[in-house]
């Protein structure tokens, strides 16, 4: 994760049947939060403190999201560096480092530590905002590695039965606890030291010599 103010030229998420939300309003609210974020952390946020640098009251906010929670997971799918980049340089090794460089930035922001610890809090008590924050974060973001992976594989870089899944847990894993959870900078060698684990332990398995 990381903090940043959505870009201007962003178009608001597609809505259901009902009346149409002011996107305009929705946005300033988002902007309002990420600046929060930024500025105090996760704990330093509140819907009184974002509605009031939003100019709009917290009915308003609460209409749109049930909670702080809510209100932070839809920040931060608007975050404009929040994506994981295309990348596609020919090669799967230097595909997951230019993809594990990305993370190492993302997670070595102090906002970013600060934001993430403070919500995996909340949604250890919420299974249905949990549901929310995987599906819509989470999920793409895996399936965008994925095909970074499954490159690797037509390319016969990577074992043809590995479990994608499970190699998107441990590209990540090692970064996560030592950013987040240990609360220490990562170094730029994470990147290539992470990628070379993974390499080694899903390369392709020999063919066996016929008689």
């Amino acid at each position: 994760m990381t903090i940043e103010e959505p870009a201007a030229d962003d178009a608001p998420r597609p809505r259901g049947p009902g009346r149409p939300r002011d996107a305009g309003r929705d946005r300033a609210i988002l902007i309002a939060t990420l600046k929060i974020l930024f500025d105090k952390g996760y704990a330093g946020l509140s819907i009184e403190s974002v509605a009031a640098k939003a100019g709009v009251g917290r009915p308003t906010i609460y209409r749109r999201w049930r909670s702080k929670a809510a209100l932070v997971v839809a920040a931060l799918l608007e975050s404009a560096r929040v994506a994981i980049p295309e990348i596609d340089t020919g090669a799967l090794r230097s595909d997951l480092i230019e993809l594990q460089r990305h993370q190492v930035e993302l997670m070595n922001s102090p906002a970013s530590r600060r934001v993430t610890a403070g919500l995996v809090a909340d949604l250890a008590a919420d299974p249905e905002l949990s549901q929310i924050y995987v599906s819509q974060y989470l999920v793409p973001r895996r399936a965008a590695v994925a095909q970074i992976l499954q490159r690797g594989i037509d390319r016969s870089e990577l074992a043809a039965d590995a479990d994608l899944d499970f190699v998107y847990d441990l590209l990540l894993g090692p970064l996560f606890m030592r950013a987040v959870v240990w609360g220490q900078p990562l170094t730029p060698e994470a990147a290539e030291r992470s990628v070379e684990v993974v390499l080694a332990a899903f390369a392709p398995k020999p063919r066996r010599k016929t008689a």
